[in-house]
């Protein structure tokens, strides 16, 4: 058998978390059963539910066994799985590594490739025969965008490679890296063992895109569309510092709108947009099909809905307040309008991130008096404002919730934001929160105490 001529030169990739090199380089790139079998920990991206249905999934051609006694590859450079992965915000982008594989490997007996993802109930067809390439939409795989598509396109752009037990060291031809970080480390990683690395690139390599980045915004193409966990607790600890520091140094030439948290919560109502990063989300509107008003009177909607909930009720009148400033600043980093086409916001995970910077402006020149700890509040408000319903809907790790440090008042103020917030956009979705929010509180608590 041979490769035939029109896709001698493409390559099929696998992803994974830059802390498994070292495992990888000592014992090979191993299939999930191998890696059980032989007692080998290794961090895990994939998502648990698909990776249950892949279980038990029965190859249906030699050299036969489950699809996780294979190691899986795509086909596609930018891989819609990995968006999945990241939408969770349980890991940094920064962190993911690429391994790349030369094409000509599917010629080996113990290479199986698909027609689609092997994560449906339905399995896709499976084939060993290199002239059956043709038989695969290469058109989807090729895709370099990550809008809407249909179920079956985004399982057919997600065609997969798979790789009996064991992929040998020396079939990687690569390692994609997203910064000089991760580049360093595999050297180190190799250098230690007397071994000479592979190339080691940043995306794109050989024209083909691997790292989902923040393109549409000027300035802030090569960043990350996600923010991970890390990086957000860096930028969440950084903003506390970085505010408490300016405002010891600020001049007599600021002007600030508000006297005190009272005092804005008082003139934000009177003018929504008193503050520019307000006036940025005011009127904007949205192509979320979730939201249906625009983002500003989706705020003034928050705001109104606190009252609903015991874990606002209860909370002294200074934290109350606290929170009702929160919820007015919590949707700023969606703006402004001049950041989208046509001034109409997309679907955007990263607005709490996006907020950082307009924050740390906000709290820093637009008060005249101003507690440490309500900064803390309000910092940890508008940057985890969608931790709570995201770890009780998504999946999002409660270790990212703990490694905030925080205590039961601030989990009752995250809760009451949170609620709503979802309450705002979907009655069936708080309804689902609310039913799994008794155990979620036990679990922190736990934790937390």
């Amino acid at each position: 058998m041979i490769i035939p001529d029109v896709f001698k030169y493409r390559r099929f990739y696998h992803f994974t978390h830059i802390d498994n090199i070292d495992s990888i380089v000592e014992h090979g790139l191993l299939s999930t059963n191998e890696k059980l079998r032989r007692g080998i920990e290794h961090i895990d991206l994939a998502n648990w539910s698909i990776q249950q249905r892949r279980s038990v999934m029965k190859m249906p051609c030699a050299p036969y066994d489950t699809i996780h006694d294979y190691v899986p590859f795509y086909f596609a450079s930018t891989n819609p799985m990995l968006l999945s992965v990241l939408n969770k915000k349980n890991i940094d982008q920064q962190l993911v590594v690429f391994i790349v594989v030369s094409i000509e490997k599917i010629l080996d007996d113990n290479v199986i490739f698909t027609d689609a993802s092997a994560n449906t109930k339905a399995p896709p067809r499976f084939f060993s025969d290199p002239r059956d390439l043709d038989k695969l939409k290469w058109d989807l795989i090729d895709l370099t965008t990550w809008g809407s598509r249909s179920d079956d396109e985004r399982h057919s752009r997600m065609a997969e490679v798979l790789v009996h037990k064991t992929v040998p060291l020396d079939w990687i031809e690569a390692y994609i890296v997203f910064d000089r970080i991760s580049k360093d480390k595999i050297k180190d990683v190799y250098t230690r063992r007397g071994l000479k690395a592979p190339v080691i690139s940043y995306s794109p390599y050989r024209r083909r895109h691997f790292f989902f980045l923040k393109f549409f915004e000027k300035g802030r193409k090569k960043e990350s569309l996600i923010t991970g966990p890390r990086v957000l607790n860096n930028h969440f600890s950084n903003a506390i510092k970085t505010i408490t520091r300016n405002r010891r140094n600020m001049d007599s030439s600021f002007e600030p709108a508000f006297e005190d948290v009272h005092d804005a919560l008082i003139k934000i109502k009177q003018n929504f947009c008193v503050i520019p990063e307000l006036e940025g989300i005011f009127g904007l509107q949205t192509d979320n099909e979730v939201h249906r008003e625009s983002v500003s009177d989706h705020t003034i909607q928050v705001v109104s809905n606190l009252k609903q909930f015991k874990y606002y009720t209860a909370l002294s009148k200074p934290d109350r307040r606290v929170v009702k400033l929160s919820a007015y600043l919590h949707d700023i980093g969606k703006g402004p309008k001049s950041k989208w086409d046509n001034g109409i916001q997309k679907c955007y995970p990263d607005h709490p991130a996006d907020a950082v910077p307009m924050l740390v402006r906000v709290l820093t020149d637009e008060f005249v008096s101003i507690s440490e700890d309500d900064i803390r509040k309000i910092c940890l408000l508008v940057f985890y404002h969608d931790i709570v319903g995201d770890i009780i809907e998504n999946g999002r790790s409660m270790s990212e919730l703990i490694k905030l440090n925080i205590d039961e008042n601030e989990l009752d103020m995250l809760i009451a934001l949170s609620l709503a917030d979802t309450s705002a956009i979907s009655r069936a979705w708080v309804q689902r929160i609310e039913l799994k929010l008794d155990d979620f509180v036990d679990e922190a608590m736990k934790e937390i105490m």
